[in-house]
């Protein structure tokens, strides 16, 4: 009795504590956990209900618990087929211009280039976004030139390193620091047929030991970028992918696409958890917002090329 009881305070503890407006690491980071939360919840309902019986405190651990079903219930049912989908399919691809983004953290260290570059090769996407790109990832890369003549860099050592790849000519094309200047952002402006879309990359820094004790930076660049998109004139559409260092249903996901005005094509369809590739339990760190404008015609998550993300690449309809 005494493990349930501990279990379940833990449990209980570990749900509520993202509630807050802590910026702590360790609070932050219960958020992630939600899923496995709910699945070790559910037994202790169980075990709470078959093996003790009714009093005071069995009766108010129950309650919490119940409680803390639905919190997490609210956060992971949107990402389940049964939530409306925020993007709607693509229903007629052929009467639309595809356009295709693969977004793939490397993973610095990591030397296995060829695989990546036959993976591009292979899938063809329109649009490649590589994030912890430094000289050496950058220099690798020369073999796709040819098909990707337009790049925007920021070739870093520290991690944080980025490029864009793209076949499409940009109108515009910028890399900024929003929050700090060892962290970049790609901005990108190009046009499929007539009509003009915003692409901003971004990959701010997790709230891990190591990294960051807290998640300020993370959420400031999150509002910022927020701030800046919902500012751009209304006939660009506008896409933000990268890996963002934390879960979809987030309070900070939730706040960006609150005050950027986009949505999340994986509402209504998975999680599409992307790390780690080397642990069974996985999350949902890189991540596509967009115009409610744009179709959806395909997104997965692909095998493990050598980095400790997997890439995900995703498939957009653009009206002709």
């Amino acid at each position: 009795m005494n493990v349930l009881y501990i279990l379940s305070i833990l449990i209980i503890v570990g749900i509520l504590l993202p509630i807050s407006d802590s910026k702590h690491w360790f609070i932050r980071g219960q958020a992630y956990f939600r899923f496995w939360y709910f699945l070790i919840n559910v037994l202790l309902i169980g075990s709470w209900i078959i093996l003790t019986s009714v009093n005071v405190i069995s009766f108010i651990i129950l309650l919490l618990l119940f409680f803390c079903c639905i919190i997490c219930l609210n956060d992971l049912l949107p990402f389940t087929r049964w939530y409306k989908t925020e993007i709607r399919a693509c229903l007629n691809p052929s009467d639309n211009s595809i356009l295709g983004i693969l977004i793939y953290n490397v993973y610095q260290e990591n030397d296995q280039y060829d695989k990546l570059i036959d993976k591009v090769k292979s899938i063809d996407p329109d649009i490649v976004l590589l994030l912890e790109t430094n000289l050496a990832w950058y220099d690798a890369m020369s073999p796709l030139i040819d098909k990707y003549p337009y790049k925007i860099k920021a070739i870093q050592e520290n991690t944080y390193g980025m490029m864009m790849l793209s076949k499409l000519q940009p109108l515009e094309k910028s890399v900024e620091n929003l929050t700090d200047n060892e962290i970049p952002s790609i901005d990108c402006l190009i046009k499929v047929n007539d009509q003009k879309i915003r692409i901003r990359g971004l990959h701010p820094k997790p709230p891990i030991p190591g990294e960051a004790l807290s998640s300020k930076q993370k959420d400031e660049e999150f509002s910022e970028a927020a701030r800046r998109i919902a500012r751009l004139p209304d006939e660009e559409l506008k896409i933000v992918i990268g890996d963002l260092n934390d879960v979809v249903w987030s309070k900070a996901s939730r706040r960006f696409k609150k005050t950027s005005g986009l949505k999340d094509p994986r509402v209504g369809r998975g999680t599409y958890s992307t790390f780690p590739t080397y642990f069974p339990i996985r999350f949902p760190l890189d991540h596509i917002f967009c115009s409610p404008e744009l179709r959806l015609y395909d997104l997965e998550v692909l095998e493990n090329i050598g980095s400790d993300h997997f890439p995900i690449y995703v498939n957009f309809c653009v009206n002709k």
